[in-house]
């Protein structure tokens, strides 16, 4: 049976990013519910983004930009969005809105977008943070209008007479109802309500309404001129969204196997709320059943919640800036850049023969401030044979002090023990003991500490949050 300190640490890296091992000890004797008050406390006061700055002049933001200026906008987009991810890394290891950011974190899988204008992801962004505790209504309404968003989809040349699908397919297949749950004309007749909903060259939401059909549509066996919004109400109404959703959003916080039974009652309480996010997050923090062994250390984290956790715990600092993109690249995850429209699938998905050797080396490289030499695995749309690219990753510099001092006062004989219930969620039982010992640098305190510790990190328990 899982510890209170475990339980704990499940909160921390469920709920947030995980957090220090003198954090948890501070908490120990707090209740598990008072703990998610104070999370979710921190988490109502909150920083936007505002890493790159508008990227026009004043003529520019008066007139718009023409095909010369976009292109330049692309061309230095690339290296903006590496910089605003390393910005997002920083954001998420060390902001006090833990939930808020994990909740972005979250949406920014669930609303996968990709457009080569950085600050109009960086746009996004912010305005995903901004809903990603509230009514979930408010946060659809406004993706539906968020540029990044039209422009992935092809909103822009949505027009009445020519509809264009991409957004109305999705907005039902990937962000509410899931497969199976409307029709081929329900998606046809959503698309002539989004016609008209475009960006103009200010990179601003825009209605034309001259492309708009305002005719008649029928959809989900109601009739009437729809427009998007209207849409997205009757979606809402439909409480398939809300079981759509709350299966997501289990399958990503309590566990891989779901349990139909709970998630019912909790899509009925969501729905009941109003699609209140806050409310449902407490709801399963708050459950006797978040805290049952069967979901402590059952997930395995994705690769940008194991950086994010390295960075907590250790203060890594990357020699260069695009080392911490390299890393993401190699393990299958670089935010803002998802792999579709569907997002990272998650799950096992995340290890594979190749991925599996790279995180249990990782902690070895961190501690001897080597360069690393590694393949990445291939992106969704390249072959096989053709996808493997080699990429140094760069020194990473880091602070293992926290760590000594949290465990200096701890006996030689316990120290393993003390060590195993801090870093691994999952029965330790299992784990061979001459594992964390091995190689293990005796010549002071603090260095066998931090030689178990490097150990316990590079067994594949460690990757089980």
């Amino acid at each position: 049976m899982a510890s209170q300190q475990q339980k704990i640490q499940h909160l921390f890296l469920r709920a947030a990013f995980g957090e220090t091992p003198d954090v948890v000890k501070a908490h120990l004797n707090t209740p598990l519910s008072a703990i998610v008050e104070e999370l979710f406390e921190s988490s109502k006061g909150y920083k936007d983004m505002f890493y790159l700055p508008y990227p026009l002049n004043e003529k520019e933001e008066r007139k718009g930009v023409g095909a010369v200026q976009i292109v330049k906008m692309i061309l230095q987009s690339k290296k903006d969005s590496e910089e605003l991810n390393l910005e997002w890394i920083f954001k998420m290891a060390y902001t006090p809105a833990q939930v808020r950011e994990k909740m972005t974190f979250f949406w920014h899988n669930h609303f996968s977008t990709s457009v080569p204008f950085s600050y109009l992801m960086q746009m996004q962004n912010n305005m995903i943070r901004r809903n990603a505790l509230g009514k979930f209504g408010d946060l659809l309404h406004a993706v539906a209008k968020d540029p990044a968003m039209i422009i992935y989809l092809n909103n822009q040349q949505n027009k009445k007479d020519h509809p264009n699908e991409n957004f109305a397919r999705e907005v039902m297949e990937l962000f509410t109802l899931g497969e199976g749950h409307y029709t081929e004309h329900d998606i046809k007749e959503a698309a002539r309500a989004f016609t008209g909903w475009s960006v103009n060259t200010k990179g601003q939401f825009e209605f034309h309404e001259n492309d708009h059909d305002s005719g008649e549509k029928v959809f989900m066996n109601k009739k009437g001129n729809f427009n998007g919004d209207e849409i997205i109400d009757i979606i809402l109404e439909n409480k398939q969204t809300a079981v759509y959703l709350v299966t997501k959003i289990y399958r990503e916080f309590v566990n891989d196997n779901v349990n139909s039974q709970r998630v019912k009652e909790l899509a009925d309480s969501f729905y009941q709320t109003g699609y209140d996010i806050g409310a449902l997050m407490k709801q399963i923090f708050t459950s006797a059943w978040f805290y049952e062994d069967e979901n402590i250390g059952c997930k395995i984290a994705s690769p940008v919640e194991l950086i994010v956790r390295y960075k907590k715990l250790l203060d890594l600092e990357f020699e260069k800036n695009k080392t911490v993109l390299d890393l993401q690249y190699v393990l299958g995850q670089v935010l803002f850049f998802p792999p579709n429209v569907a997002g990272w699938k998650g799950g096992s998905h995340w290890i594979d023969s190749s991925t599996i050797l790279i995180r249990l080396s990782i902690p070895q490289y961190i501690l001897t401030n080597a360069a690393m030499e590694l393949q990445s695995k291939p992106a969704y749309e390249e072959a096989p044979l053709d996808g493997y690219h080699k990429k140094e990753i760069g020194k990473i510099k880091s602070d293992w002090s926290k760590l000594t001092n949290s465990f200096k006062n701890h006996s030689a004989d316990e120290l393993e023990t003390v060590l195993l219930e801090s870093f691994i969620q999952c029965d330790a039982g299992r784990i061979d003991r001459e594992l964390v010992m091995r190689n293990t640098d005796n010549s002071t305190d603090d260095k066998k500490i931090i030689s178990m510790v490097a150990n316990i990190m590079s067994l594949p328990e460690f990757q089980l949050i």
